[in-house]
């Protein structure tokens, strides 16, 4: 866990400099394209995967894919690519 002082400079660097907070702190960016497609960024490790879910690391929490037929595309660092039939995301 970051130390709360340093989380505030974190966030405080990232409005004064104006970039998107997640380019300095553990944030991860989601992109969801249309119902088949979903781009994690910034992502930490997959803890499950089936054809009806895909669970990942993502910053300080988890994002759940939910659908059919989901499989992990493309891994490379930094960046999660999976598709199928998606049906709902989930973060938490």
């Amino acid at each position: 866990m970051k130390g709360r002082w340093r989380m505030g400079a974190e966030r405080w660097a990232a409005e004064w400099l104006e970039v998107p907070r997640d380019t300095l702190e553990n944030v991860a960016r989601i992109s969801i394209v249309g119902n088949t497609q979903v781009i994690i960024e910034n992502y930490g490790r997959i803890r499950s995967l089936t054809e009806s879910r895909i669970l990942v690391e993502a910053g300080d929490g988890e994002v759940a894919i939910r659908g059919e037929h989901l499989r992990v595309r493309t891994i490379v660092p930094g960046e999660l690519v999976a598709d199928g039939e998606i049906t709902g995301v989930d973060l938490r």
